[in-house]
């Protein structure tokens, strides 16, 4: 599911652009998802290789104990007549929530905009959490689906009030994951790559720069993965954005030695 990550926030544009992160690799539990800020939101980031997003991982979810005798299991013949009658949009749901690359899940993204039946999915997704409130993949996909609609009204020209509320609910959706999981490494990803697009504000720029430098330190840590080159790529940038050129470069070379050749900290290394 991290893959999903870094194609939404990118694809998604500027509020998006942690998404985009979910394109490249597969998102992966973290130890788990694009701020809180005012009603404004930026133009849309330009496309990088996940929620949103142009920054999900295994869910870990605390095992209830249940001492209710078990019941027994319901025939096949029922299963599938209930796996029938499900609706379209439940099965959509269903399928983002177990996309296993950035690039499934955006697409996914990208059919429901298209359909026009987003409200829908996410109304569903917040069904869902409701009844698996102990889920942070759950709220980190609808901030996801949130900022593919603010990207929508963005390309539309749609009304700025309405993109920045979208923006801080999608922000809000962050917090719930991470209040479930603290280290849910996509929402960390996807909610600190939509921060950077917001207006220049030290608190925010300051929390931008420590969620993704944690998460630098949280990526050691973990299985070796295409798509933590994006959170060098993001701190570079948002180091960058606050007048700190300096610790930008030495941001993206220490991810271009970690992940040789790639492009996009070839291209910032050279000033593109």
């Amino acid at each position: 599911m991290k893959k999903s990550l870094i194609l939404f926030v990118v694809i998604c544009g500027g509020i998006a652009f942690g998404l985009v992160y979910l394109k490249k690799q597969k998102l992966t539990p973290a130890p788990t998802p694009v701020t809180e800020t005012s009603a404004q939101t930026a133009a849309p980031a330009p496309a990088e290789p996940v929620l949103a997003p142009r920054p999900a991982p295994a869910v870990s979810v605390p095992v209830a104990t249940d001492t209710t005798p078990a019941q027994p299991a319901a025939p096949a013949a029922v299963e599938t007549k209930v796996a029938a009658t499900a609706s379209p949009i439940h099965l959509k749901v269903d399928a983002l929530l177990s996309a296993k690359s950035a690039a499934d899940k955006h697409a996914i993204f990208e059919e429901l905009m298209k359909s026009g039946h987003m409200d829908e999915a996410i109304a569903d997704l917040k069904q869902r959490m409701a009844e698996n409130p102990t889920s942070p993949q759950i709220p980190t996909t609808i901030g996801e689906a949130q900022l593919n609609q603010v990207r929508a009204l963005h390309d539309a020209g749609g009304d700025v009030n309405e993109m920045g509320i979208l923006a801080m609910q999608a922000d809000q959706s962050f917090n719930a994951a991470l209040k479930i999981d603290p280290q849910n490494w996509e929402a960390n990803f996807v909610k600190a790559s939509s921060m950077y697009y917001w207006p220049a504000d030290p608190t925010r720029d300051n929390d931008v720069v420590q969620r993704l430098s944690g998460l630098i330190d949280q990526q050691e840590t973990m299985t070796p993965n295409p798509a933590f080159v994006q959170t060098y790529l993001v701190l570079g940038n948002e180091y960058q954005k606050i007048g700190q050129t300096d610790k930008a470069t030495a941001t993206w070379q220490l991810g271009l030695n970690k992940f040789p050749n790639d492009p996009s900290l070839t291209k910032k290394l050279n000033g593109q």
